[in-house]
């Protein structure tokens, strides 16, 4: 970080060794600000804090240390440097311990200020780098990391949004590849618990016993291969949220144990006679039907009640249709991205194909094919050609007609038609994309800003009309 971006603020009852500091530092290139007194140092502070406090710990009326104090309870990540005398040092490792960077004995050369300073400004630039870390991990699981306009999504939104910041224990429902992740993670980082740890385990990728080890923990000796004590992921999660994936793959038996661990909040290491207690906001999710598998005898039916406290449903890709164009554009944006590859588009007829075709992988699936397209097609604009076989073989052309002696009761999707294709994909674009700016809009678009405002024109004609 530039030391023209940071401000200092030096805070000393002697003049002279203000003065001094105070040009030392403007000759740097910082923005310097010196104090005399205490209390108005901690007045300007709290109207507009600095990002290094640089102050004597001997002061009269209010010691550095108190005001070290004063100011982090408005601006907590402010760098705190002290400076005394030697007779004061044990003052200045408190100071340390209370979150001070460093300390420097007075008189200290114009070098050890400068490496102190160093010191200051890489421990900021961490601090920053940590700050932007996690924004950009809640930002990946915000609300709007889950894509899509249509009804369908738009209802699952609110349930999360209702539920995120609750303690209930949320099972998550859908078919494979729909994003059942996405949703536990959402739940998380908008929650209280988004600073604590987000753990997880797929119930269906570990033997029972393994399984029960990973959830549980383990002792020394209690198994073949248990070298040392093992802390279950239930206790390491405390504070934050388990995701427990594919829980319908739960051995009988440790679906018993589970049910006894959730109940008591403590769980009890495979081996093990002491209980230890965990914090978890419990969140589930499954692509099986589970109130059937307790109807079968496969699943334990107290279990499922405890589980299935809020449910939430993720709809299958071909029940929200109208959002692919959206995903496509996102999915293009992101791959060309990761692989270095120039920025491409998808042409009508290409997105119409991809539209129409059911994908019995969800989104899942689409991404997958997305990546394939921007890797392997080498010009700028995908076109039907491009789009593989089966999905150009399986994607439907025209509504299916109903049949009199269907006895399905769950009616044949909508199929939206390429003009509704086309308003969605024009109007997130134009407010997701550009901001709401037509010429931009056009411009991402590929189409001329006449051709835009004439598109608008007949969408606002025809919703007039209806």
């Amino acid at each position: 970080m530039p030391a023209e971006d940071l401000r200092v603020f030096v805070v000393d009852d002697e003049e002279s060794m203000l003065e001094w500091l105070g040009v030392l530092l403007d000759q740097k290139g910082y923005q310097v600000e010196c104090f005399s007194e205490p209390e108005e140092a901690l007045k300007s502070a709290r109207r507009d804090p600095p990002d290094i406090l640089l102050v004597d710990i001997k002061m009269p009326g209010m010691s550095g240390l108190e005001l070290f104090s004063g100011v982090k309870e408005t601006q907590p990540d402010v760098i705190g440097i002290v400076m005394t005398a030697f007779s004061s040092v044990d003052t200045a490792v408190k100071a340390i311990r209370q979150g001070a960077s460093d300390y420097l004995i007075k008189p200290f050369e114009v070098d050890q200020l400068s490496v102190s300073l160093e010191r200051a400004l890489c421990h900021k630039e961490m601090e920053n780098e940590n700050l932007k870390l996690r924004k950009q991990v809640h930002r990946r699981y915000d609300f709007e990391s889950i894509i899509g306009s249509s009804e369908a999504i738009l209802q699952m939104l609110e349930q999360i949004r209702m539920v995120a910041d609750k303690k209930s224990t949320v099972l998550i429902t859908g078919e494979s590849g729909t994003g059942k992740e996405l949703v536990a993670r959402a739940l998380h980082y908008n929650s209280s618990r988004s600073e604590g740890p987000f753990l997880g385990v797929n119930c269906g990728s570990f033997t029972r016993d393994l399984l029960a080890s990973e959830l549980f923990g383990h002792v020394k000796g209690s198994f073949t291969g248990a070298h040392k004590d093992k802390e279950g992921l239930l206790v390491a999660a405390s504070g934050g949220t388990f995701f427990l994936d594919e829980v319908s793959e739960l051995h009988r038996d440790l679906q018993v144990k589970l049910l006894r661990t959730l109940q008591e909040r403590q769980v009890l290491p495979v081996g093990g006679t002491s209980p230890k207690s965990f914090d978890v906001r419990l969140v589930a999710a499954t692509n099986r039907d589970l109130h059937k598998k307790v109807e079968d005898g496969d699943f334990r039916a107290d279990l499922y009640y405890r589980l299935n406290v809020i449910p939430i449903h993720v709809p299958p890709l071909r029940k929200h249709r109208t959002d692919i164009p959206v995903l496509v554009e996102r999915f293009i944006a992101e791959n060309c991205s990761r692989h270095g590859i120039d920025a491409k588009k998808m042409d009508e007829q290409a997105m119409a194909a991809l539209t129409r075709y059911d994908w019995p992988g969800n989104v899942r699936e689409l991404e997958n094919v997305v990546e394939r397209l921007c890797v392997m097609t080498r010009a700028s604009r995908i076109t039907r050609d491009d789009i593989p076989d089966h999905i150009l073989e399986n994607a439907a052309t025209e509504e299916p007609a109903a049949s009199e002696d269907n006895t399905s009761s769950e009616a044949p999707a909508a199929q939206p038609t390429l003009r509704e294709m086309e308003k969605a994909y024009t109007y997130y674009i134009l407010e997701h994309k550009a901001g709401g700016q037509k010429r931009m809009a056009a411009k991402i678009l590929g189409i001329d800003e006449s051709t835009l405002h004439r598109r608008l024109e007949r969408y606002r004609s025809e919703e007039e009309g209806d």
